[in-house]
C-alpha cells in the first residue's frame, strides 16, 4: 500500500486565515473569493515565510487555435455523485462554480481551443460505444470507477503511462493510483484535481463533536494528532453513547447510537487498517493480500458494533420507516437526518455528506476525521474513496495524444491553484460552526487516499470481505473467494498482457 505525501500548506493557510477571520463573523455572507493570507514573517518574528511549492510545470508554449477538448462526465445535477468540476457556463458568485469557470476559460484563452462538456452518467458506455465505432469524437472521459474494467480489458482506454508532458509525480495527480493499479506496465485510469470527485467521495469518519464532549470522551481531533485514534477507540467511544431515549425498552430510529452504518463499510475498515487488498508477485501478477489472520482480526472487531442493534443502526432498517418514507424513501437521506438530530455519534461517510447534513439544519458541531488505523504502531493513515466516483480515461481512439498531454498537465495544475482551494473554503464554510480542524482533517485524508487493482479491473474482493464479515463464516468464505478471484484475475492478465 502506497502513500502520496502532497504540500497544501498554501490551501491550508488560505483556509484557517478565511476561518479565523469569519468565526466572529458567522451570520455574515460567505466569501464569494479566497482570501489569502500574508504569508510572511512578522518583524522580530522567527517564523519562516511560507512559499508556493516549485511544482509548476514547464510545458511547450503552443496554441491549438480552433481546437476543442471535448469531455464526457456525468452531469452536475445528478442525484448523486455530481460532477460539479469539469463545467461552468457563467460566473455566478458561487465559489466552487466561479474556480471551475476561471480555470476553463484560462486554458481556453491560453491554449486558442474551446472545451466542450457532453453530459452523459453513463460515460463509460459513451465511451465504448465510440470505440466500436472507431469514433474519435471524445478526447477524455470521466466514468465512475465501479464502470470502467470491461473498457480497460476491451482496449478502449489508451495506456496513460504513453503521455508525453504529463508527470504522474506531480502532486496535483495521485501518484497513490498509479503505483496500486498499473498492471503490467499500463495504466489505464487517473485521479487529478482537475475533478475532486474522488477527494468528494473517499470515506472518513463524521462526528458529532458536542456528543464526544458531552460523554466525557474527549475530543477526536485531539486522538488524531496524538496518534491515538485506533480502531479499538473507536469502538470504545461507539459503545458508551447509545441510550434508548424514548424509553419503550427497544431500539429504533428514535434512540440514540455509536454509530450508523452499512455492511458493505467492512471493506473501508479492513484498508484502513493498513491491509493490502492486492499485492503483485514477483512476476507483477496481482495477489489476494487480504485473506489473513489480521484482516479476520479486523472483521471480528467490527461485528462487535455492527451486529449489536443497541449500538449501531444500519442504513437498510431505516427503509420501511415513517421518516424514510417522509424524504421520499430514501434510507440514506434519512439517516443523516437522525444524525443531524443528534442521534449519532459516528457516521462512515465522505465529506460531501456535509451538504445533506448542513440542509438538515443540524445545531451541534460536527466534523469529520480519517478512517482509523488498525492501531498506534500503524505509522499512516489510508482511506479508500467509493467506487461510484469518477476516474480520467482516454479512449483509445483518441487521434492527438500530444496535444492531450499538454493541455492535461497544465489543467490538473490550474486546478490545484483553483479548484482545490475553493473547495476546502467551501466545506469548511457550509458548517455551522466553522473550525480550523476541518481543514487539518481533510489535508490527512487527501493524503491518505489509497486504491487497489480490484477497484479498476472489477475483481470481485469486496464481496467477498462483505459476504465474510456479514456471515461471519471468515476463513471459509475466504477461502471459497480466493478461488473465484484467482480465476478472474488470470482472464484480465490474459487480457491485459495482450494489449499495446
Amino acid at each position: 500500500m502506497t502513500k502520496r505525501i502532497i504540500s497544501l500548506v498554501l490551501v491550508l493557510m488560505m483556509v484557517l486565515f478565511a476561518v479565523a477571520c469569519g468565526a466572529d463573523d458567522a451570520q455574515k455572507p460567505a466569501e464569494t473569493t479566497p482570501k489569502t493570507p500574508d504569508t510572511t514573517a512578522a518583524p522580530g518574528s522567527s517564523a519562516p515565510a511560507v512559499t508556493e511549492p516549485d511544482y509548476k510545470p514547464e510545458l511547450p508554449e503552443v496554441k491549438f487555435e480552433g481546437e476543442q477538448l471535448v469531455i464526457v462526465h456525468r452531469d452536475p445535477l445528478a442525484n448523486t455523485y455530481k460532477e460539479y468540476y469539469l463545467m461552468a457556463e457563467e460566473i455566478t458568485g458561487d465559489l466552487l462554480n466561479d474556480a471551475v469557470y476561471k480555470r476553463n476559460t484560462t486554458m481556453e484563452e491560453k491554449y486558442g481551443i474551446e472545451i466542450v462538456n457532453v453530459i452523459n452518467d453513463k460515460a463509460h458506455t459513451a465511451v465504448s460505444t465510440a470505440a466500436q465505432s472507431q469514433s474519435d469524437e471524445y478526447d477524455l472521459a470521466f466514468p465512475q470507477m465501479m464502470n470502467i474494467g470491461s473498457l480497460c480489458t476491451s482496449g478502449y482506454l489508451y495506456n496513460l503511462h504513453n503521455l508525453d508532458h504529463v508527470d504522474f509525480s506531480k502532486p496535483y495527480w495521485d501518484s497513490n493510483l498509479d503505483k496500486d493499479t498499473t498492471l503490467y506496465g499500463k495504466l489505464y485510469a487517473m485521479v487529478s484535481d482537475i475533478s475532486l470527485m474522488t477527494m468528494l467521495g473517499t470515506r472518513g469518519i463524521i462526528f458529532n463533536r458536542d456528543m464526544a464532549k458531552e460523554n466525557n470522551l474527549g475530543d477526536p481531533y485531539d486522538l488524531v494528532r496524538n496518534n491515538q485514534w485506533t480502531l479499538d477507540k473507536l469502538i470504545e467511544m461507539a459503545h458508551a453513547v447509545s441510550e434508548d431515549l424514548n424509553g419503550d425498552q427497544k431500539f429504533d430510529d428514535m434512540d440514540r447510537y455509536g454509530m450508523l452504518t452499512e455492511s458493505s463499510n467492512y471493506r473501508y475498515f479492513v484498508v484502513s487498517g493498513g491491509v493490502d487488498i492486492f499485492t503483485f508477485d514477483a512476476d507483477g501478477n496481482p495477489v489476494a493480500g487480504f485473506t489473513n489472520e489480521k484482516t479476520i482480526d479486523i472483521i471480528e472487531k467490527w461485528r462487535t458494533v455492527y451486529n449489536d442493534e443497541t449500538h449501531a443502526i444500519d442504513y437498510n432498517d431505516l427503509g420501511g420507516t415513517a421518516g424514510a418514507a417522509a424524504l421520499d424513501g430514501s434510507k440514506w437521506n434519512y439517516g443523516r437526518q437522525i444524525f443531524s438530530r443528534g442521534q449519532i455519534l459516528f457516521l462512515q461517510n465522505a465529506a460531501s455528506t456535509f451538504n445533506a447534513i448542513a440542509d438538515f439544519g443540524m445545531e451541534q458541531e460536527y466534523g469529520i476525521l480519517p478512517q482509523p488505523k488498525y492501531d498506534s504502531a500503524q505509522k499512516d493513515y489510508y482511506c479508500m474513496p467509493d467506487y461510484n466516483t469518477t476516474v480520467l480515461v482516454v479512449p483509445s481512439t483518441n487521434d492527438d495524444y500530444d496535444r492531450l498531454g499538454i493541455l492535461l498537465e497544465d489543467m490538473a495544475y490550474m486546478s490545484s491553484q483553483t479548484i482545490l482551494p475553493s473547495y476546502y473554503e467551501t466545506v469548511i464554510k457550509i458548517r455551522r460552526s466553522p473550525v480550523p480542524e476541518v481543514a487539518e482533517m481533510l489535508d490527512i485524508i487527501k493524503n491518505s487516499i489509497c486504491y487497489h487493482v480490484g477497484m479498476i479491473y472489477d475483481i470481485d474482493a469486496d464481496s467477498i470481505i462483505g459476504q465474510a464479515s456479514t456471515s461471519g463464516n471468515i476463513a471459509s468464505v475466504f477461502k471459497i473467494g480466493e478461488k473465484r478471484m484467482n480465476a478472474q484475475i488470470k482472464k484480465i492478465a490474459d487480457a491485459v498482457q495482450n494489449l499495446p
